[in-house]
C-alpha cells in the first residue's frame, strides 16, 4: 500500500511539473505604458485560461486579474479613451480603464462602454463602435500559434478593430 501510495504521489508530481506555463503579450505601443496580459491554463483538457492584465508606467507597475477565460472570451480590445485614459474591452466580460497619473485602474468616470446607435465608418483608428475611443489594437488566444506563444497583441496597424459581444 505504501508503495502504490509513494507511486501515486510522484505521478501526480511530475504530471504538475509538466504543466504548461503561463503565455504572455506585450502591446507595443510607439509611446507611454507597457502593457502586457496574461493567460495561465486553468485544471482541465481544453483551453481554459485565468487572465491578467499589467501596465508598466515610470518604474511602476499595476496588475488585474481578469474573468477567467472558460470559451467565451473572443479577444480584449484596447482603446486610448479622449480623456488620456487607456481602456481595455473585453466584450462580455466588459471593459475597465486605467490612468497613468496616478498608475490605476477603474479611475475614469467619463469613459463609456455603450456601443454607438449608428456605426459608422471611420479614419484614423478612431473607434466606429465606442464614442471618444481610438482603436490601438487585440489581445487574442490562439491555438493555431506554437505551444511557446498562446497570446499575442495585433496593433490597430496591422488589423482592423474586432466588434466584441456586448457585455453585460
Amino acid at each position: 500500500m505504501k508503495k502504490w501510495l509513494f507511486a501515486l504521489c510522484v505521478a501526480l508530481v511530475s504530471a504538475f511539473s509538466l504543466w504548461p506555463r503561463s503565455y504572455e503579450a506585450t502591446a507595443k505601443l510607439t509611446k507611454g505604458p507597457k502593457i502586457a496580459m496574461s493567460i495561465s491554463p486553468m485544471f482541465g483538457i481544453h483551453s481554459d485560461w485565468k487572465r491578467k492584465i499589467f501596465v508598466e508606467y515610470s518604474g511602476k507597475r499595476i496588475a488585474k486579474e481578469l474573468m477567467s477565460d472558460t470559451g467565451w472570451w473572443r479577444g480584449s480590445n484596447l482603446y486610448r479613451h479622449t480623456s488620456g485614459a487607456y481602456v481595455i474591452h473585453e466584450g462580455q466580460g466588459w471593459c475597465f480603464s486605467f490612468t497613468l497619473e496616478p498608475l490605476e485602474f477603474d479611475n475614469t468616470p467619463e469613459v463609456s462602454c455603450v456601443k454607438n446607435s449608428i456605426i459608422r465608418p471611420t479614419s484614423d483608428n478612431i473607434s466606429p463602435y465606442y464614442r471618444d475611443m481610438s482603436y490601438l489594437g487585440l489581445f487574442m488566444e490562439s491555438s493555431r500559434i506554437s505551444d511557446e506563444q498562446r497570446i499575442y497583441f495585433t496593433g490597430a496597424d496591422q488589423t482592423l478593430e474586432h466588434e466584441l459581444p456586448d457585455g453585460p
